[in-house]
This record gives C-alpha cells, structure tokens and sequence, in this order.
C-alpha cells in the first residue's frame, strides 16, 4: 500500500491527465453512438417512405365519397407494382403489353412510341413509387408519384414525377391507362342542320383536359366554316349543371374548319375540362357555324 501511494503521489499529475483524456473518449464515443443511431433511424424512415413498393393507398377516393374494397385496391396495387417492376427491370414489351388498348391507340401506337415518350424519360434509373386513389366513381383512377429508389440511387430526393394511372378490364384482364390518359367512350350522337352532319363519335378524357371527337358532313352546296375563331367562346361543352367549358382553339388550324361542299371532315377538338367524374357532359356546341360566310348558324349536340 505504501508503494501504492508512493507511486500515485510521485505521478498523480500523469494518472488524472490520462484518466481524464480516458472519460472523454469515453463521452465522445458515447455522443457519436448516439447521433449514429439517430442517422440511422432517420435513413431507415427514409428507405421505408420512398421505396415501399405503395406507401399509402387509401380505399376511399380524394375527389368524391366512393370507395372500393380492400380486395379491389390489392388488384389494382398488383398491376401498377407489376409495370414499375417490368419498367425497373428494363422489360420494356412486357410493360407495353399491360397497357389497354384505348391506351396504345389514343397515347402510345407502337411500342417504340412508349419507349422513347415515356419509358426513358423517367426510368433513367431504377424508380419505386407512391400511389393514392384519385377517383373510384365508375373507373378507378391512381394518383401516381413515381421517385427514385434510394436503395440504387444511393441519396435521398423529395423530387419526383407526378402522373395518373386508371384501372380498366379488357377481356378478363386488368390494363393500365397511364400518362394521364383516363379512358376513351364511344357516343355516336347525330344531329343535322341546314344540311351539315354532326356526329360525335366519342371523347377521350385526360386529367387535364378533354378531347372530342367529332365527324362533320357537308351535305349543302356552299362551303361551311365551323367557326370563325371570333371569339374564342363560341365552341364549347356544358356539364349537367350548365358550365361551360371552352375549347382550345388555337390548337386547331383554321384550314381544318373549312368544309367545300360534300366534303367530311373528322376533328380532335380540345376542350379546357380538369378531369371529374362528378362533373357529367351533356351537350357541344358550335355557335358560329358561317355559310358562305353570311349565314350564322348554331347546333347543339348531346354527349
């Protein structure tokens, strides 16, 4: 014992400094197991937001009071998962193939058009996605977050492409309407006038707009303009609750609103509707229908 404090007396000063030096290795390391755990609980949550295959799909829609069962929403999960995977896995014709055919006509006619308008714009790299359910009330659409995976990437990142998906059965199967395309309806509505043949044939709806698709038969012996572009109020589409909508007219050439007498002509016209299944059409119109530019005629149409 005398050596020992001897010993301690002779070297207190060293004892402590390296004791001390000792207890804060000791608190540092404590703090960096800390705040490492706390980093790896934060990148966790993060691995678990972004590359969950479906991190929120609620069975009741944002846009109206429907829903769909628990079983309906795994179906709908299982495709979109299906095509991200085909996507992520470089298998661009197995992902075409899960497209609907109004989808492949109307969006993308050939395969090598989905590959160069969509496929290799977003998966540069491999993507997983968020998806929500949009609207239930009659076909079920997704609002579609497609993000990059973490696990690939190797960085987190809140930017991602936002698009719409929509739920449709063709012979048994489900298919995939995607880049905002909603669904595409036969309607083959006649109505005639001084002569003119209106027909729509159909409309396409999108999410941010909507296209009708009209044939028009100049069955007269004067020339027929659909609209001289006067006032861009003249053509447009009310809902069942009298709103109207107003078409994209400078999008269409006016060459195209010319018909020579026994002419036809089929039109896409563009129309400023944000996609609502709530919100039903009823009706087209065109209110300067000029022949030989002196008559003014109007003509409404059910859709």
């Amino acid at each position: 014992m005398r050596r020992l404090r001897l010993f301690y007396q002779n070297n207190k000063e060293k004892i402590w400094k390296v004791l001390g030096i000792a207890i804060l290795v000791f608190v540092l390391i404590r703090i960096a197991n800390y705040y490492a755990k706390i980093n790896n609980e934060e990148e966790r949550q993060n691995r678990n937001n972004i590359n969950n295959a479906i991190s929120y799909t609620p069975s009741q829609s944002i846009i109206s009071d429907s829903n769909i069962s628990e079983e309906k929403s795994e179906k709908d999960v299982d495709i979109i998962e299906k095509f991200i995977e085909y996507c992520n896995n470089e298998q661009v014709s197995e992902a075409y193939q899960l497209l609907s055919e109004n989808c492949k006509n109307e969006v993308f006619p050939t395969e090598e058009d989905f590959y160069n308008n969509y496929y290799k714009d977003i998966f540069t790299e491999e993507k997983s996605y968020d998806a929500e359910l949009w609207s239930s009330s009659g076909l079920t659409t997704y609002k579609i977050k497609i993000l990059s995976n973490i696990m690939a990437s190797g960085h987190v990142s809140n930017e991602y492409i936002e698009d719409y998906y929509s739920i449709v059965v063709e012979n048994g199967e489900s298919k995939l309407n995607i880049k905002n395309f909603i669904n595409k309806v036969e309607i083959n509505n006649t109505k005639s006038i001084e002569n003119i043949d209106f027909t729509v044939l159909g409309k396409q709806y999108y999410i941010d707009y909507e296209i009708v698709e009209i044939e028009v038969k100049n069955n007269s012996d004067q020339k027929v303009v659909l609209d001289s572009k006067e006032n861009t109020e003249t053509v447009f589409i009310e809902d069942t609750s009298g709103v109207e909508y107003s078409w994209y007219g400078h999008e269409m050439p006016d060459n195209f609103l010319e018909l020579e007498s026994g002419q036809t002509r089929n039109l896409k016209i563009k129309f400023n509707k944000v996609y609502n299944p709530n919100r039903k059409d009823e009706s087209i119109h065109f209110e300067d229908i000029q022949i030989e530019g002196e008559e003014v005629l109007s003509v409404e149409i059910g859709i």
